[in-house]
């Protein structure tokens, strides 16, 4: 088991990286701070089976994509398919942004809410996060082949969303 100083200063070090996954792949801040916690919570039941310190931090990533990945199961089949309203205030785009560009990271991330959450986990890791194929592959224990695969199957998602998007918006006017 790992000390309460030593989780104190784990939590300190890595729970801004726990949170920024977290918000990245829920896209509400909302159940932010309960994933948080369930990380750090199951990082500290599992510590000890830690065979290297110098992976704490992918092994942190991977308790926090498991967990919410499971947190987007529960709200999928909570909503059956009628999508949550991301609310105004989730810290999704840096405070630098202007209002546009916050709008369209919004919009985007309300268009990555509607693919699977297998692919969403991936495109988020790769292409906020800035992690590797190799990374993610480690991180969703997956093989790296599987990731290509996902992505790619994201980002043909994310343009049929942007084609249905397009059509409705083109309606409308």
């Amino acid at each position: 088991m790992v000390s309460e100083e030593e989780l104190g200063d784990l939590f300190k070090r890595y729970s801004a990286y726990v949170a920024t996954i977290g918000i990245r792949l829920l896209g509400r801040d909302d159940e932010l701070d309960d994933l948080v916690q369930e990380v750090f919570i199951e990082a500290y039941r599992g510590y000890h089976q830690l065979r290297s310190p110098g992976a704490v931090k992918a092994w942190l990533a991977r308790i926090t994509v498991r967990r919410a990945v499971r947190r987007l199961r529960r709200r999928r089949l909570r909503s059956m398919f009628s999508l949550e309203a991301l609310p105004a205030d989730a810290r999704l785009a840096d405070d630098g942004a202007t209002p546009e560009q916050s709008a369209e990271i919004a919009s985007t991330y309300r268009m990555v809410e509607r693919i699977p959450v297998r692919l969403r986990v991936v495109w988020v890791l790769k292409h906020v996060e800035g992690e590797t194929l190799d990374s993610i592959a480690e991180i969703c224990r997956v093989s790296k082949a599987t990731v290509q695969r996902r992505l790619r199957a994201a980002e043909r998602a994310l343009e049929v969303e942007k084609e249905r998007q397009g059509d409705r918006n083109g309606r409308l006017t």
